[in-house]
């Protein structure tokens, strides 16, 4: 089973120490409330979580970091905590390293012996199980085995400030790399442990010869970088009486958790190192060097999917967290910084290089004993095989039912068609539901509406006519945006409008096309409505406003109304039927208390408005036939009830836009 997920980053922050509080220091480092985001100056990041300041208690570490990896230990998957920071921002502190074995010191290592041994003593009666140990440290960019009986000459003395410079004298390990392309360390010590006890003897016993030593920065500065290897081999007992089983098939999981302690990146100013720590800081800041273009080519999205060179070989340190970074591992990074002013800018690089981390993606694989897993593969094999010489020899019994399975199967996937068809019945009536569902929610609204005007004391006529206008205004704002748009066109499209309007036989109502545009439609009438009719000659006048200088324009501007308002005139005739059902001949003076507040600022009397709508009638042709030739030849009436609305508004001699033909 394979999981795919990227590297979990935590950041632990410091309380200020006693020599920053005496030099008057403060927080350089605020958290979001309730958010694990950490600001810097102008500086957010955001990761997985937040320990210290603001965030969660330091406590807290184990319990979500790194108990989720001891869980996934015991299910086979490898697992890496790593702690990262500058020097004496507290990384040996938080993973426990400096663990003396008297149960006083913390830290994360302390509490995954722990929890270890309480889940062995959960487990022991469904499996068998081996733990070993390793503890190796990255010395000057050489890799000693810190668990090594020769290491007891060169336990610090003590002041604890001897940096180990004999440890010329240990035989470096050597690095090898495995045929399935893993890494492993040639003649490493790995002690296997029973009791949490006796693990913390040998983490003890490394803790006093990994080498230290003394800066202006920390008084007991990791001069290495320090890996603690917990390796855990457990086989699952079968129920039987024997452990293994008749076909061989037991089950052997071997997964590490390795418990990563880095020396704090520095600055030779900073920490006044000189001679033999100068080189130390050298070889350290060089590791942590390789380890961040590890993780850049590893965070870069283009390089990883171009499949880009990765460079692990370029440091001890990044060669053997291989697996741990981009490899068969799930892991935990956790960022430790210093809240005080003065490591600011150490602090802002720390949770940059953090950041960059959380887009590593690791790929972790359960773990099991490659021995039994070929077994199991072979096993696999020969009941194929089996099952395929059976078929061929003619056994009737293993032929009727292989032909019975393959008739399971064609059944399955019948039901699983019909299932589908199914499926997308019920989605089109889910839809259909839906949209009747909208649209009675929209009936609602509006039986709402109208029962709260009731109430409000309006009659139903009066809440029509609201109605109406409020539709009216909608046309009219719709329209004045038509119009707008129609404006900002090219200079040529102008010219096209103008083009159909001086030829006569064609329409400037995109509904109607003209005689040029398709042969076919030169006998038809289109469907006009109310609205469409009003903005062809809405259109129509824009175009003939916009027509070069030098060309006489066919109307000309009346005296009292402007065009707009001549067509608010047009449309107020209609709407003003609609809303009363009454033409404005039948009540002229209704029509015009009606029509004034739609042509503010103009105020014309009783007989400027019936001259003027004289004039626009006559400018208007009169409909003389209200019946066209159809496409088969015959005649045919064509939208009656717009005809006898526009006859009810205009009298006897009622126009109607009609297709003139050529």
């Amino acid at each position: 089973m394979e999981s795919t997920e990227c590297v979990r980053v935590a950041v632990n922050i410091r309380p200020l120490i006693t020599p920053e509080l005496l030099n008057g220091c403060t927080d350089c480092i605020t958290v979001a409330p309730k958010e694990p985001q950490v600001h810097i100056g102008s500086h957010t990041f955001t990761y997985d979580f937040v320990y210290g300041n603001a965030g969660y208690p330091c406590s807290e570490i184990y319990n979500h970091c790194v108990a989720p990896l001891v869980d996934a230990l015991f299910k086979g998957y490898n697992a890496t905590v790593l702690a990262y920071g500058q020097t004496g921002s507290g990384k040996t502190y938080t993973m426990g390293t400096n663990y003396s074995g008297d149960g006083t010191n913390g830290g994360i290592i302390p509490n995954v012996m722990e929890d270890i041994f309480r889940r062995v003593e959960t487990t022991k009666d469904s499996s068998e199980l081996l733990i070993r140990v390793s503890f190796i440290e990255i010395f000057k960019e050489e890799v000693f085995d810190l668990l090594d009986s020769n290491s007891s000459a060169l336990l610090k003395n003590d002041s604890c400030v001897q940096a180990k410079h004999t440890a010329l004298s240990r035989a470096p390990i050597q690095i090898r790399e495995t045929a399935s392309g893993g890494i492993t360390l040639a003649g490493v010590t790995e002690a296997e442990v029973q009791t949490k006890e006796e693990m913390g003897s040998y983490l003890a016993q490394g803790s006093l010869c990994r080498a230290t030593g003394s800066t202006n920065m920390n008084s007991q500065s990791s001069r290495s970088h320090a890996i603690f290897t917990i390796t855990l081999e457990q086989k699952k007992i079968a129920s039987g009486s024997c452990a293994t089983t008749e076909d061989g098939g037991e089950d052997i999981l071997c997964a590490k958790l390795h418990l990563v302690d880095l020396a704090g990146s520095e600055r030779a100013k900073r920490t006044g190192a000189d001679g033999m720590r100068l080189k130390e800081g050298i070889h350290i800041n060089k590791g942590l060097l390789a380890l961040g273009n590890v993780i850049s080519a590893l965070g870069d999205e283009k390089k990883r999917k171009e499949g880009g060179h990765v460079p692990y070989r370029d440091s001890k340190l990044t060669r053997l967290l291989q697996d741990s970074l981009g490899g068969n591992s799930k892991t935990v990074m956790i960022a430790c910084v210093s809240p005080a002013d003065t490591n600011a800018e150490e602090t802002l690089n720390t949770l940059k290089y953090a950041n960059r981390a959380r887009n590593i993606q690791n790929k972790a694989v359960i773990n099991r004993d490659p021995a039994t897993a070929q077994m199991q593969r072979m096993r696999s094999k020969i009941e194929q095989l089996q099952t395929e010489l059976l078929f061929y020899r003619g056994d009737s019994g293993a032929f009727d039912e292989l032909q019975i399975l393959k008739h399971k199967i064609s059944l399955l996937e019948v039901s699983n068609r019909e299932l589908q068809n199914e499926l997308q019945e019920r989605r089109v009536t889910s839809e259909h539901f839906s949209k009747r569902a909208y649209d009675a929610q929209v009936e609602k609204d509006k039986h709402i509406m109208i029962i709260e005007s009731v109430r409000n004391g309006k009659s139903l006529d009066e809440i029509e006519s609201c109605q109406s206008e409020k539709y009216v205004s909608k046309i009219q704002e719709l329209e004045g945006e038509l119009l707008h748009i129609k404006s900002l066109k090219k200079t040529s499209n102008h010219q096209y409008l103008d083009d159909s309007y001086d030829d006569g036989t064609r329409s400037n109502n995109v509904l109607l096309p003209s005689s040029n545009e398709s042969s076919d439609c030169e006998d038809k009438v289109i469907d006009v409505t109310v609205k469409g009719t009003l903005e062809r000659k809405k259109v129509t006048k824009q175009a003939r406003l916009s027509k070069p200088k030098g060309k006489k324009n066919k109307l000309v501007k009346d005296r009292i109304f402007s065009e707009d308002q001549s067509l608010v005139i047009l449309q107020e005739i209609i709407t003003f039927h609609l809303v009363k059902g009454k033409t404005y001949k039948d009540d002229l003076s209704g029509f015009c208390d009606h029509l004034k507040p739609k042509i503010i600022p103009c105020q014309p009397t009783e007989a400027q408005v019936k001259e003027k709508i004289m004039n626009l009638r006559k400018k208007y042709k009169k409909v003389t036939s209200f019946v066209t030739r159809g496409e088969n030849g015959e005649d045919e009436s064509v939208y009656p009830q717009d005809f006898q609305l526009w006859k009810q508004i205009w009298g006897d001699d009622g126009i109607l836009p009609y297709k003139r033909r050529g």
